[in-house]
């Protein structure tokens, strides 16, 4: 066998290995969507950047479909990592819709290599400095921010992949080289082999909790530190903060809330934060507290954060919701 033979399949192996992992997260396990779903998308968009450099090492006339296909999933690559990696460190429970401006630059370059291949080169290049800027923010605000929590090792392992990756493609697009070219490609191919084996190997990324597999001690833990010692009243108490404070892995945190609340993590905080504010309300001596000074007791740090998990909670605005219990008390 050839060497380019050996490496179109050693590195089609990994392509595939990547791409069954992200059917799995976007199709099967499904425990924290949105966290799954991101996840997910983070490896299809690694797996079709690599994809790409196999099929134009294979047959240099790859079609330009093909490269737009390409630089779509590596465009994609940075925003969707800033996106999970926040998603893990905050309590989003939904994604903002300013959030898909991070899309306009694959968006644009893909139809910009549809039309005209000639640039692929320099839409590839900003590409890169795009990924280098994206990993810079969340190294900044993230990885290396002493505000933050430890880090999970799975999290540190898939920052330290993406920058390595990120350094292998810059090395593959100004190699200049075949030769170099391929050196790339490999290159890539291990690091989706190690993200590959490093998830398979990390229970909370890929391990599907049962209920029945949770020790009742575990349980009552966790219903004891919401519901007793209320430590959602924290403000912007993270999942990482939480299961650092009872001592737990974010992933049984995270199956246990589920279980005990039939909601996410974020979703059960904000749940206890609106129903101290709705019972206070109800009571004579709060009943003309200014409310947003409610939310802020109770944990929220944003008025819009507050108001939007408010009306998610009570189907009403926090103004409509305390007109009516003043309405109510006045007719009691």
């Amino acid at each position: 066998m050839s060497l380019p033979i050996a490496l179109i399949i050693f590195s089609s192996i990994a392509v595939t290995s990547c791409v069954f992992l992200a059917s799995y997260f976007l199709f099967i396990k499904k425990e924290d969507k949105l966290k799954d779903y991101t996840l997910g998308a983070l490896f299809i968009a690694i797996a079709l950047r690599i994809a790409k450099s196999i099929f134009y090492y294979a047959l240099p006339e790859i079609s330009a479909v093909g490269v737009g296909l390409g630089f779509f999933g590596f465009a994609c690559i940075g925003p969707l990592a800033l996106t999970y990696f926040s998603i893990c460190q905050s309590n989003i429970s939904q994604l903002k819709p300013v959030g898909l401006l991070h899309l306009i630059f694959p968006a644009i370059g893909f139809t910009i290599i549809i039309i005209n291949e000639g640039f692929a080169y320099d839409l590839y290049l900003l590409a890169n400095i795009s990924l280098a800027a994206y990993l810079g923010y969340i190294a900044n605000q993230i990885v290396f921010n002493s505000k933050t929590s430890e880090l999970p090792k799975w999290h540190k392992a898939l920052f330290y992949a993406l920058i390595t990756l990120s350094a292998i493609l810059i090395f593959q697009l100004l190699g200049q080289t075949m030769n170099n070219y391929a050196i790339g490609i490999a290159l890539s191919s291990l690091v989706m082999y190690f993200l590959f084996f490093y998830a398979l190997q990390s229970p909370s990324v890929v391990k599907k909790i049962s209920s029945k597999t949770l020790p009742k001690e575990l349980l009552n833990k966790i219903k004891s530190a919401i519901e007793e010692d209320k430590i959602y009243t924290q403000p912007a108490i993270t999942l990482a903060q939480f299961s650092e404070a009872i001592d737990t892995p974010t992933y049984l945190v995270s199956k246990a809330t589920k279980v005990i609340y039939k909601k996410s993590f974020p979703e059960v905080i904000n749940c206890f934060r609106i129903k101290d504010i709705t019972q206070k309300l109800s009571e004579p001596n709060h009943s003309n507290d200014k409310i947003e000074d409610l939310a802020y007791d109770v944990g929220f740090n944003t008025s819009s954060a507050f108001y939007n998990a408010f009306k998610k909670e009570t189907s009403m605005t926090p103004r409509a919701y305390q007109k009516m219990i003043q309405n109510n008390i006045l007719h009691s």
